[in-house]
């Protein structure tokens, strides 16, 4: 077995080939990713998906230079170092990606490093010896993380979706009857929660491959950490853009779970929640969710978890009534003009700043300045008077707009 050098001028040697090839990480890692794609069988016919160049030869890079510093550190804590790696790398479990194909890259990485450590200590040398143990056992010790994360992540997964529950919620909320094989499975008050899932940048690529494998992506984990995050989980159906899951009534807070899934899925997430009084009343909970989750994302509450208590005021405004015609009426010229709805919506966000709306909206406090005034030349209604800012309310409530639409009006 080879020891640890203990000359002091052969440390600094050893020391010192270790930065020079540490310095090649970069290359050696694209050099892994290149040699994985050319050895493997999934992408002779297919399309190279742009996380190969991205977040997988960023976890390779990791790799490399946890099992470089562990060559002359022997305190270097693999697991903490590298569990946000191997925690992202299991994202390759929602792609169907079997276990030995998943192990076929980290084995790539090793031999390059091998190689590498070959090429600058020389088989004759001691030290090459010493290195390549110590990086080897290092390896282990990840490989022992990856394995592990990735079967449970597995289990997380089956256990997701093991049934397709899209028929069974369609009849819950029209309100047919559904026999159960377990009728004692079905929560006494259930909690319905809607999902709007924004397009990750993947999604948007021009590829049709990527952007398939993309949508794919994101739904399987939004699935595994849902069977993970929500107890009390009964019901579940998610597709690319919304989800719908039915539960018993939660368990703690679900406030941080729209920023974990957003977290885990790569595309901002907004969600409705609303109880039922029975499992015949999901019919009006899945109506009142979904009016939540429209309030929430027109007023712009994306990325939250809503309720009607949240949203009730908006919720008031943007439904209809004997009133509603006379008061939009009074807003009609802002039909046309979605950038100055979406600048008052932005504007009432922030409770009347100026500024704070300038800098949500990335423009010159001026800017936000011009536009309130060409509000009230199209309208007549000012937003310094509390009625005519209410009827302002009402309009903006009720309004549908693409906030992208703002560009088409520049001031």
């Amino acid at each position: 077995m080879r020891t640890a050098p203990t000359d002091e001028a052969t440390k600094d040697d050893l020391h010192g080939r270790i930065a020079r090839i540490r310095r090649s990480i970069p290359r050696m890692a694209r050099a892994t990713i290149d040699r994985y794609i050319a050895a493997s069988p999934l992408y002779t016919q297919t399309a190279v998906p742009e996380h190969l160049h991205r977040e997988s030869a960023h976890t390779v890079r990791s790799m490399l230079e946890v099992c470089l510093r562990s060559v002359t550190d022997e305190s270097i804590d693999v697991s903490d170092t590298m569990r946000e790696n191997i925690e992202r790398g299991t994202e390759r479990v929602a792609e169907g990606l079997p276990l030995r194909e998943y192990m076929r890259c980290w084995q790539a990485g090793f031999d390059v490093l091998a190689e590498e450590l070959e090429r600058e200590l020389g088989t004759d040398h001691g030290l090459f010896w010493f290195a390549f143990r110590r990086a080897h056992t290092t390896f282990d010790r990840i490989l022992r993380e990856v394995v592990s994360a990735y079967e449970i992540h597995t289990h997380d997964l089956i256990a997701a979706q093991d049934r397709n529950h899209a028929p069974i919620i369609d009849t819950l909320l029209r309100g047919d009857e559904w026999v159960f094989d377990d009728p004692n499975s079905i929560p006494a008050e259930p909690s319905i929660m809607l999902l709007h899932i924004d397009d990750t940048p993947a999604e948007r690529s021009g590829d049709r491959n990527a952007r398939s494998l993309a949508a794919t992506r994101k739904v399987r984990a939004i699935r595994a950490h849902l069977a993970r995050a929500v107890p009390g989980l009964w019901l579940i159906d998610v597709r690319p853009r919304h989800a719908r899951i039915v539960m018993h009534p939660p368990i703690g807070a679900l406030d941080p779970l729209a920023v974990d899934l957003a977290r885990v899925s790569g595309a901002p997430v907004t969600i409705a929640i609303e109880n039922a009084t029975s499992i015949t009343d999901l019919p009006r909970a899945g109506t009142t969710a979904a009016e939540v989750l429209d309030i929430a994302i027109r007023s712009g509450r994306t990325g939250t978890v809503s309720r009607m208590t949240d949203v009730a005021l908006a919720h008031h405004f943007a439904h209809p009534s004997a009133s509603l015609p006379v008061l939009l009426d009074r807003c009609a010229s802002l039909r046309s003009r979605p950038d100055l709805v979406h600048t008052l919506r932005v504007y009432m966000a922030s409770n009347l700043d100026r500024r704070a709306t300038a800098d949500t909206l990335t423009v010159h406090p001026n800017t936000v300045d011009n536009r309130l005034n060409r509000v009230r030349e199209l309208t007549g209604l000012d937003v310094h008077i509390t009625t005519e800012l209410l009827t302002l309310a009402v309009a903006v409530s009720a309004a549908t707009d693409d906030p992208d639409a703002e560009a088409d009006h520049p001031q």
